[in-house]
Protein backbone atom coordinates (compact mmCIF):
# COMPACT_ATOMS: atom_id res chain seq x y z
CA UNK A 1 0.00 0.00 0.00
CA UNK A 2 1.02 3.80 -0.74
CA UNK A 3 1.08 6.37 1.95
CA UNK A 4 -1.81 8.19 2.87
CA UNK A 5 -2.39 11.98 2.88
CA UNK A 6 -5.73 13.88 3.68
CA UNK A 7 -6.68 16.97 1.70
CA UNK A 8 -9.23 19.62 2.74
CA UNK A 9 -10.37 22.07 0.39
CA UNK A 10 -13.08 25.53 1.09
CA UNK A 11 -13.76 27.50 -2.16
CA UNK A 12 -14.71 30.42 -2.70
CA UNK A 13 -18.60 29.40 -3.28
CA UNK A 14 -18.50 28.53 0.69
CA UNK A 15 -20.72 25.40 0.34
CA UNK A 16 -18.80 23.61 2.98
CA UNK A 17 -14.92 22.19 3.15
CA UNK A 18 -13.89 18.97 1.27
CA UNK A 19 -12.06 16.40 2.77
CA UNK A 20 -10.34 13.31 0.98
CA UNK A 21 -8.17 10.93 2.28
CA UNK A 22 -5.90 9.72 -0.78
CA UNK A 23 -3.20 7.04 -1.16
CA UNK A 24 -0.36 7.94 -3.29
CA UNK A 25 2.04 5.14 -4.87
CA UNK A 26 4.42 4.89 -7.84
CA UNK A 27 1.31 3.90 -10.12
CA UNK A 28 -0.58 7.07 -9.21
CA UNK A 29 -3.59 7.91 -6.54
CA UNK A 30 -6.59 6.33 -5.10
CA UNK A 31 -8.97 8.36 -3.16
CA UNK A 32 -10.44 5.95 -0.12
CA UNK A 33 -13.04 8.07 0.95
CA UNK A 34 -14.14 11.63 1.18
CA UNK A 35 -17.11 13.80 2.50
CA UNK A 36 -18.24 17.43 2.11
CA UNK A 37 -19.33 18.58 5.34
CA UNK A 38 -21.75 22.47 5.17
CA UNK A 39 -20.39 25.07 7.12
CA UNK A 40 -22.81 25.74 10.50
CA UNK A 41 -24.69 28.76 9.21
CA UNK A 42 -22.99 30.82 12.23
CA UNK A 43 -19.91 30.58 10.94
CA UNK A 44 -20.57 30.73 6.90
CA UNK A 45 -22.81 33.83 8.27
CA UNK A 46 -19.11 35.23 9.62
CA UNK A 47 -17.15 34.62 6.71
CA UNK A 48 -19.92 36.18 4.40
CA UNK A 49 -19.49 39.29 5.85
CA UNK A 50 -15.92 39.00 5.88
CA UNK A 51 -15.70 38.82 1.98
CA UNK A 52 -18.97 41.10 1.45
CA UNK A 53 -16.91 43.92 3.46
CA UNK A 54 -13.41 43.06 3.92
CA UNK A 55 -13.10 44.93 6.90
CA UNK A 56 -12.71 43.42 10.16
CA UNK A 57 -11.32 43.90 14.46
CA UNK A 58 -8.06 41.84 14.86
CA UNK A 59 -9.78 40.69 17.36
CA UNK A 60 -12.67 39.05 15.33
CA UNK A 61 -9.85 38.21 12.54
CA UNK A 62 -8.08 36.08 15.01
CA UNK A 63 -10.86 34.51 16.58
CA UNK A 64 -12.35 33.76 12.92
CA UNK A 65 -8.83 32.10 12.13
CA UNK A 66 -9.43 29.87 14.71
CA UNK A 67 -12.88 28.86 14.24
CA UNK A 68 -12.57 27.93 10.88
CA UNK A 69 -9.24 26.13 11.65
CA UNK A 70 -11.71 23.91 14.64
CA UNK A 71 -13.99 23.43 11.89
CA UNK A 72 -11.92 22.23 9.57
CA UNK A 73 -10.35 19.64 12.29
CA UNK A 74 -13.91 18.63 12.93
CA UNK A 75 -13.99 17.44 9.26
CA UNK A 76 -10.72 15.77 9.05
CA UNK A 77 -11.99 13.64 12.44
CA UNK A 78 -14.89 12.59 11.39
CA UNK A 79 -13.39 11.48 8.12
CA UNK A 80 -10.99 9.38 9.39
CA UNK A 81 -13.15 7.64 12.11
CA UNK A 82 -15.93 6.72 9.00
CA UNK A 83 -13.11 5.55 7.12
CA UNK A 84 -10.94 1.96 7.54
CA UNK A 85 -8.25 4.26 9.02
CA UNK A 86 -6.51 5.46 12.40
CA UNK A 87 -4.67 9.18 12.23
CA UNK A 88 -1.64 7.31 12.64
CA UNK A 89 -2.12 5.96 9.06
CA UNK A 90 -2.62 9.70 7.72
CA UNK A 91 1.26 10.75 7.03
CA UNK A 92 -0.18 14.44 6.73
CA UNK A 93 -3.39 16.95 5.74
CA UNK A 94 -2.80 19.28 2.90
CA UNK A 95 -4.70 22.43 3.93
CA UNK A 96 -6.11 24.74 1.40
CA UNK A 97 -7.73 27.30 4.06
CA UNK A 98 -10.33 29.70 3.05
CA UNK A 99 -9.25 32.63 1.13
CA UNK A 100 -10.43 35.86 2.26
CA UNK A 101 -8.75 38.34 -0.03
CA UNK A 102 -6.51 38.05 -2.70
CA UNK A 103 -4.23 40.94 -4.06
CA UNK A 104 -1.53 39.31 -6.33
CA UNK A 105 -0.73 42.67 -8.06
CA UNK A 106 2.21 44.50 -6.54
CA UNK A 107 3.18 46.70 -5.28
CA UNK A 108 2.68 45.05 -1.65
CA UNK A 109 1.29 41.32 -3.32
CA UNK A 110 -0.12 39.65 -0.79
CA UNK A 111 -3.11 36.33 -0.24
CA UNK A 112 -5.09 35.79 3.20
CA UNK A 113 -6.44 32.57 3.84
CA UNK A 114 -8.01 31.89 7.44
CA UNK A 115 -7.79 28.43 9.31
CA UNK A 116 -5.45 28.25 11.45
CA UNK A 117 -3.02 25.03 10.93
CA UNK A 118 -1.54 25.04 14.71
CA UNK A 119 -5.17 24.70 15.02
CA UNK A 120 -5.93 22.04 13.02
CA UNK A 121 -2.38 20.27 13.93
CA UNK A 122 -3.27 20.12 17.63
CA UNK A 123 -6.52 19.21 17.52
CA UNK A 124 -5.87 16.41 14.68
CA UNK A 125 -2.63 15.07 15.99
CA UNK A 126 -1.99 14.68 12.59
CA UNK A 127 1.01 16.88 10.89
CA UNK A 128 -0.20 19.79 8.39
CA UNK A 129 0.74 21.60 5.55
CA UNK A 130 -0.87 24.94 5.19
CA UNK A 131 -0.63 28.77 3.59
CA UNK A 132 0.47 26.83 0.25
CA UNK A 133 0.36 30.17 -1.35
CA UNK A 134 2.31 32.66 0.23
CA UNK A 135 5.27 31.36 -0.97
CA UNK A 136 4.10 31.63 -4.53
CA UNK A 137 3.29 35.31 -4.01
CA UNK A 138 6.58 35.81 -1.99
CA UNK A 139 8.30 34.32 -5.33
CA UNK A 140 6.46 37.43 -7.53
CA UNK A 141 3.60 34.81 -8.80
CA UNK A 142 0.21 34.72 -8.61
CA UNK A 143 -0.71 31.90 -6.03
CA UNK A 144 -3.34 30.87 -7.84
CA UNK A 145 -4.09 28.31 -9.63
CA UNK A 146 -1.83 25.46 -8.06
CA UNK A 147 -3.75 23.02 -9.71
CA UNK A 148 -2.08 23.07 -13.03
CA UNK A 149 0.74 21.03 -11.93
CA UNK A 150 -1.78 18.15 -9.84
CA UNK A 151 -3.62 17.92 -13.21
CA UNK A 152 -0.93 17.41 -15.28
CA UNK A 153 -0.03 14.74 -12.62
CA UNK A 154 -3.26 12.94 -13.26
CA UNK A 155 -4.72 13.87 -16.37
CA UNK A 156 -2.20 14.59 -19.22
CA UNK A 157 -1.99 12.29 -22.30
CA UNK A 158 1.24 12.27 -24.70
CA UNK A 159 -0.89 11.74 -27.37
CA UNK A 160 -3.45 14.95 -27.07
CA UNK A 161 -4.10 17.94 -26.25
CA UNK A 162 -6.42 18.61 -23.39
CA UNK A 163 -7.88 21.34 -21.26
CA UNK A 164 -8.81 20.87 -17.35
CA UNK A 165 -12.10 23.09 -16.34
CA UNK A 166 -12.16 23.79 -13.09
CA UNK A 167 -15.71 25.30 -12.21
CA UNK A 168 -15.48 26.74 -8.64
CA UNK A 169 -16.34 29.90 -7.45
CA UNK A 170 -13.79 31.15 -9.78
CA UNK A 171 -13.19 29.02 -12.81
CA UNK A 172 -9.82 27.87 -14.12
CA UNK A 173 -8.13 25.69 -16.82
CA UNK A 174 -4.88 23.70 -17.11
CA UNK A 175 -3.92 23.68 -20.09
CA UNK A 176 -2.30 20.36 -20.58
CA UNK A 177 0.11 20.57 -24.68
CA UNK A 178 1.81 17.22 -25.37
CA UNK A 179 4.67 20.00 -27.09
CA UNK A 180 4.40 23.04 -25.21
CA UNK A 181 5.26 24.51 -21.35
CA UNK A 182 2.37 23.79 -18.49
CA UNK A 183 0.01 26.85 -18.91
CA UNK A 184 -3.23 27.61 -16.49
CA UNK A 185 -4.56 30.47 -14.97
CA UNK A 186 -8.07 31.79 -13.88
CA UNK A 187 -10.75 32.35 -16.64
CA UNK A 188 -13.53 34.73 -14.27
CA UNK A 189 -16.58 33.82 -12.39
CA UNK A 190 -17.25 30.31 -11.79
CA UNK A 191 -20.02 29.33 -9.51
CA UNK A 192 -19.87 32.98 -7.64
CA UNK A 193 -22.16 35.32 -9.67
CA UNK A 194 -24.81 32.35 -10.36
CA UNK A 195 -24.87 31.44 -6.54
CA UNK A 196 -25.13 34.67 -5.25
CA UNK A 197 -27.60 36.04 -7.49
CA UNK A 198 -29.70 33.32 -6.88
CA UNK A 199 -29.33 33.70 -3.42
CA UNK A 200 -30.21 37.32 -3.26
CA UNK A 201 -33.49 36.78 -5.59
CA UNK A 202 -34.78 33.07 -4.81
CA UNK A 203 -32.97 32.53 -1.36
CA UNK A 204 -31.45 29.54 -2.88
CA UNK A 205 -27.61 28.57 -1.99
CA UNK A 206 -27.20 27.62 -5.85
CA UNK A 207 -29.60 26.96 -9.00
CA UNK A 208 -29.06 23.16 -8.44
CA UNK A 209 -28.69 21.93 -12.36
CA UNK A 210 -29.42 25.50 -13.75
CA UNK A 211 -32.82 24.86 -13.91
CA UNK A 212 -33.66 28.31 -12.94
CA UNK A 213 -31.58 30.29 -15.46
CA UNK A 214 -32.94 27.69 -18.14
CA UNK A 215 -36.30 29.56 -17.81
CA UNK A 216 -34.58 32.84 -18.64
CA UNK A 217 -33.66 34.73 -21.77
CA UNK A 218 -29.72 35.96 -22.41
CA UNK A 219 -29.77 39.77 -21.93
CA UNK A 220 -27.70 40.54 -24.77
CA UNK A 221 -26.31 44.24 -23.41
CA UNK A 222 -25.86 43.32 -20.32
CA UNK A 223 -23.61 40.48 -21.51
CA UNK A 224 -21.34 42.64 -23.74
CA UNK A 225 -20.94 44.81 -21.02
CA UNK A 226 -20.04 42.79 -18.11
CA UNK A 227 -17.20 40.86 -20.75
CA UNK A 228 -15.69 44.43 -21.30
CA UNK A 229 -14.15 43.70 -17.96
CA UNK A 230 -10.12 43.85 -18.48
CA UNK A 231 -9.53 41.33 -16.62
CA UNK A 232 -11.07 39.10 -19.61
CA UNK A 233 -8.48 40.80 -21.75
CA UNK A 234 -5.60 39.95 -20.10
CA UNK A 235 -3.15 37.93 -20.34
CA UNK A 236 -1.63 35.57 -18.27
CA UNK A 237 -0.09 34.52 -15.75
CA UNK A 238 -3.49 35.87 -13.85
CA UNK A 239 -5.47 35.24 -11.07
CA UNK A 240 -8.63 36.63 -9.56
CA UNK A 241 -11.44 36.07 -7.11
CA UNK A 242 -14.32 37.38 -5.10
CA UNK A 243 -13.17 40.58 -4.32
CA UNK A 244 -13.14 41.46 -7.81
CA UNK A 245 -16.11 39.05 -9.29
CA UNK A 246 -19.15 39.65 -7.12
CA UNK A 247 -22.67 41.25 -6.72
CA UNK A 248 -20.98 45.03 -6.36
CA UNK A 249 -19.75 44.22 -9.92
CA UNK A 250 -22.50 42.82 -11.31
CA UNK A 251 -24.91 45.60 -9.98
CA UNK A 252 -22.58 47.99 -11.31
CA UNK A 253 -23.74 46.39 -14.93
CA UNK A 254 -27.32 45.77 -14.04
CA UNK A 255 -27.47 49.93 -14.08
CA UNK A 256 -26.34 50.45 -17.45
CA UNK A 257 -29.78 48.82 -18.38
CA UNK A 258 -32.75 51.31 -19.39
CA UNK A 259 -34.98 48.98 -16.80
CA UNK A 260 -34.93 46.27 -14.15
CA UNK A 261 -34.88 42.90 -15.64
CA UNK A 262 -36.55 39.81 -14.82
CA UNK A 263 -34.25 37.76 -12.19
CA UNK A 264 -34.27 34.52 -14.41
CA UNK A 265 -33.01 36.66 -17.31
CA UNK A 266 -30.41 37.93 -15.36
CA UNK A 267 -29.21 34.21 -14.26
CA UNK A 268 -29.61 33.26 -17.79
CA UNK A 269 -27.40 35.83 -18.43
CA UNK A 270 -24.59 34.82 -15.84
CA UNK A 271 -24.68 31.18 -17.07
CA UNK A 272 -23.57 32.60 -20.72
CA UNK A 273 -20.98 34.66 -19.36
CA UNK A 274 -19.45 32.27 -17.03
CA UNK A 275 -19.66 29.97 -20.11
CA UNK A 276 -18.44 32.29 -22.90
CA UNK A 277 -15.53 34.10 -20.60
CA UNK A 278 -14.76 29.95 -20.20
CA UNK A 279 -14.34 29.22 -24.09
CA UNK A 280 -13.12 32.49 -25.15
CA UNK A 281 -10.16 31.52 -22.64
CA UNK A 282 -9.34 28.23 -24.11
CA UNK A 283 -9.99 29.37 -27.59
CA UNK A 284 -7.02 32.29 -26.61
CA UNK A 285 -4.28 29.33 -25.93
CA UNK A 286 -4.70 27.84 -29.52
CA UNK A 287 -4.25 24.49 -27.92
CA UNK A 288 -7.45 23.31 -30.32
CA UNK A 289 -8.10 20.63 -27.26
CA UNK A 290 -9.79 17.77 -28.34
CA UNK A 291 -11.21 16.64 -24.69
CA UNK A 292 -12.32 19.41 -22.13
CA UNK A 293 -12.01 17.50 -18.76
CA UNK A 294 -14.42 19.38 -16.22
CA UNK A 295 -13.76 19.46 -12.03
CA UNK A 296 -15.42 21.64 -9.65
CA UNK A 297 -19.14 22.08 -8.57
CA UNK A 298 -19.72 23.79 -11.78
CA UNK A 299 -19.57 21.12 -13.97
CA UNK A 300 -23.03 19.40 -12.11
CA UNK A 301 -24.60 22.08 -14.23
CA UNK A 302 -25.80 20.91 -16.75
CA UNK A 303 -27.39 24.28 -18.24
CA UNK A 304 -23.91 25.33 -17.99
CA UNK A 305 -22.22 23.01 -19.55
CA UNK A 306 -24.58 22.81 -22.59
CA UNK A 307 -23.88 26.00 -23.30
CA UNK A 308 -19.90 25.77 -23.26
CA UNK A 309 -19.88 22.60 -25.07
CA UNK A 310 -22.24 24.76 -27.69
CA UNK A 311 -19.67 27.15 -27.58
CA UNK A 312 -16.54 24.54 -28.15
CA UNK A 313 -17.58 22.30 -30.75
CA UNK A 314 -14.81 20.76 -31.53
CA UNK A 315 -14.02 19.68 -28.03
CA UNK A 316 -15.09 16.43 -25.89
CA UNK A 317 -16.39 17.48 -22.68
CA UNK A 318 -16.14 14.87 -19.92
CA UNK A 319 -16.44 14.56 -16.22
CA UNK A 320 -13.00 13.98 -14.15
CA UNK A 321 -15.02 10.34 -13.15
CA UNK A 322 -13.63 9.51 -16.43
CA UNK A 323 -10.22 9.63 -15.11
CA UNK A 324 -10.78 8.35 -11.56
CA UNK A 325 -12.01 11.12 -9.64
CA UNK A 326 -15.35 12.58 -8.76
CA UNK A 327 -14.98 16.10 -9.84
CA UNK A 328 -16.16 17.41 -6.40
CA UNK A 329 -13.11 15.79 -4.97
CA UNK A 330 -10.07 17.07 -6.92
CA UNK A 331 -9.53 20.09 -5.03
CA UNK A 332 -9.33 18.08 -1.90
CA UNK A 333 -7.09 15.30 -4.18
CA UNK A 334 -4.52 18.20 -4.96
CA UNK A 335 -3.91 20.04 -1.26
CA UNK A 336 -3.30 16.46 -0.40
CA UNK A 337 -0.78 16.00 -3.48
CA UNK A 338 0.84 19.63 -2.19
CA UNK A 339 1.53 18.33 1.26
CA UNK A 340 2.85 15.29 -0.27
CA UNK A 341 5.33 17.13 -2.16
CA UNK A 342 6.04 19.71 0.68
CA UNK A 343 7.08 16.85 3.01
CA UNK A 344 9.23 15.50 -0.23
CA UNK A 345 10.82 18.54 -0.86
CA UNK A 346 9.46 18.69 -4.54
CA UNK A 347 8.27 22.20 -5.84
CA UNK A 348 4.27 22.77 -5.99
CA UNK A 349 4.12 25.74 -7.85
CA UNK A 350 4.87 26.37 -11.92
CA UNK A 351 6.60 29.69 -12.66
CA UNK A 352 5.08 29.22 -16.43
CA UNK A 353 1.38 29.16 -14.31
CA UNK A 354 2.06 31.69 -11.86
CA UNK A 355 4.43 34.39 -12.94
CA UNK A 356 6.94 33.46 -9.75
CA UNK A 357 10.89 33.70 -10.33
CA UNK A 358 11.35 30.31 -9.29
CA UNK A 359 9.75 26.73 -8.24
CA UNK A 360 9.54 25.89 -4.91
CA UNK A 361 8.07 23.49 -2.19
CA UNK A 362 4.66 25.56 -1.00
CA UNK A 363 3.57 25.60 2.94
CA UNK A 364 4.54 25.53 6.09
CA UNK A 365 4.31 22.39 8.01
CA UNK A 366 3.13 22.18 11.53
CA UNK A 367 3.85 19.23 13.27
CA UNK A 368 0.86 17.28 14.67
CA UNK A 369 1.41 14.48 17.84
CA UNK A 370 -0.55 11.64 16.20
CA UNK A 371 1.15 12.07 12.79
CA UNK A 372 4.09 10.65 11.45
Amino acid sequence: MGELYLGVMSGTSQDGVDAAIVEFDAAGSQIHRATTTPYPEELRARIAKLLIEPKVSLQELGKLDVAVGRFFAQCIVKLVETSSFGVSDIVAIGHSGHTVFHQPETPDAFTMQIGDPSTIAAETGITTVGDARKMDVALGGQGAPLAPAFHKWCFSDATESRIVLNIGGIANISVLHPNRPLLGFDTGPGNTLLDNWSQRCISKPFDRDGEWSRTGTVIEPLLQALKTDTYFQRSPPKSTGIEHFNLGWLDLGLRQLAEAPATEDVQATLTQLTAATIADAIISTDANPQRVILCGGGALNTALIERLSDLLPQAQLESSTTHGINPEWVEAALFAWLARGRLEGEPGNVPTVTGARQAAPLGGVYSGTGGR
